[in-house]
């Protein structure tokens, strides 16, 4: 556990908010996973996907790996082609809701112009996280072989 703890102070203070964020949509996915069980749900298959993905992302940020972005981009491709579940939808969702208390009455065509803004403004932001964990993790230096000492020849 020290270990974990170690490796998490020692991480970028921009990969700190994205593990926070993947940690906060495994939460979310795998309560969906549970309803989903529960209740029959047709989504289990997608949701229990993509709670891997966020709970996968949260382990290789702990692990130091920078090729997590891979991760990070994939999750991006699939939320775009399926259900819009980025990692920072929770973060543009609040700042929206400051767009709901300024126009308290949205045209349809206001909403549909917002609709294209949140999933432009969520892929980019997915996008930068798969550089940012690119860019911000150590990159990978294998282990040094220590040179073995020669033994002494005997006379």
């Amino acid at each position: 556990m020290q270990t974990l703890i170690k490796r998490f102070v020692g991480l970028n203070i921009w990969v700190k908010i994205i593990f926070f964020f993947c940690l906060f949509g495994s939460f979310v996915n795998l309560f969906l996973v549970l309803r989903d069980i529960s209740s029959d749900g047709v989504l289990l298959r997608l949701h229990a996907g993509f709670l891997v993905l966020y709970a996968s992302q949260a382990a290789f940020m702990l692990l130091h790996e920078r090729y997590v972005c891979v991760l990070a981009a994939l999750q991006g491709l699939l939320a775009l082609l399926t259900n819009a579940d980025f990692t920072f939808v929770p973060l543009l969702r609040v700042l929206g809701q400051f767009y709901y208390i300024f126009s308290a009455t949205p045209s349809v065509e206001a909403m549909t112009v917002y609709k294209y803004v949140f999933v432009s403004a969520a892929f980019t932001l997915q996008m930068l996280s798969a550089y940012i964990l690119f860019a911000m993790l150590p990159k990978y230096e294998p282990k040094k072989k220590t040179a073995e000492p020669v033994p002494a020849e005997q006379h």
